[in-house]
């Protein structure tokens, strides 16, 4: 009983670092590390709904590494919420340097 729920444990927080969802930057910080745009994509939802859970439900099945809100808007007349996102990855000159020491 122990080791079934011991290997359930471990396979729920392998497949959570598999699927781990983009992690949210500061358009400043954009800028300051270089990142390769992937897409941006626009949000519609009501504006009664949740920010966060509109944001985190369409970065569900998104494979990137960060993302920035560009802009938030919201149409009282039509009680619409808008938000545009974009994605970024690292860049893959980053990930292959060489930072040991000579």
């Amino acid at each position: 009983m122990i080791s079934r729920t011991l290997a359930a444990i471990a396979l729920l927080t392998a497949s959570s670092f598999s699927y781990a969802s983009p992690e949210l930057l500061a358009p400043v910080e954009v800028h300051n590390i270089q990142l390769n745009a992937v897409e941006t994509f626009t949000i519609d939802g009501d504006i009664n709904d949740s920010l966060q859970l509109l944001v985190n439900n369409s970065l569900k099945n998104k494979n990137s590494d960060f993302y920035v809100i560009d802009e938030i808007s919201e149409d009282t007349v039509n009680n619409t919420l808008t938000i545009v996102i974009t994605l970024y990855d690292q860049h893959l000159s980053l990930l292959s340097e060489d930072w040991s020491l000579s």
